[in-house]
């Protein structure tokens, strides 16, 4: 009878394992088409979702080792809020800039006016966009472009 709950767990985590390095190749082909940040980016959700499929299948292999595992769902639970309310402003800027690397409104070279700064568009990446205009280097959070009038002009 142990052996049965033994091959279930063992099944249950290889098929999250499988399941991760799946995912995992299908971002590395979406990852070949981007280059530099974006490239960067691709290889951040890659591993991001491997660690949590395998956590979750761990977390499932020993519920089926009737290990008692509602503490730790509970715990990471709470643990999961207390993150999720700190870091609600940097998820923010990452879902923003997600958004921005797939819808393309903005490319690099734009010259741009957002929250009363206006520039060129110099580097894209997930957290904030840069602007250089009369010398100076302006980082603009992700969320702003999403959440403000944004003025793309055809200099």
């Amino acid at each position: 009878m142990m052996t049965d709950k033994m091959i279930a767990a063992a099944l249950v985590f290889a098929a999250f394992f499988a399941l991760s390095m799946v995912i995992h190749c299908m971002l590395k082909k979406v990852e070949r088409r981007f280059h530099g940040n974006t490239a960067e980016s691709f290889r951040l959700i890659s591993n991001s979702q491997k660690a949590i499929l395998i956590f979750i299948g761990t977390v499932l292999a020993l519920s089926k080792l009737d290990f008692d595992v509602t503490g730790l769902v509970a715990g990471l639970g709470l643990t999961g809020f207390a993150l999720g309310f700190a870091l609600k402003d940097a998820i923010s800027n990452l879902v923003a800039g997600i958004m921005i690397v797939l819808y393309r409104p903005i490319r690099l070279s734009d010259v741009i006016e957002v929250a009363g700064c206006k520039g060129k568009v110099v580097d894209l990446n997930l957290r904030y966009m840069t602007l250089c205009a009369d010398g100076c280097r302006h980082l603009v959070p992700n969320s702003l472009i999403l959440s403000n009038k944004v003025t793309i002009s055809d200099d």
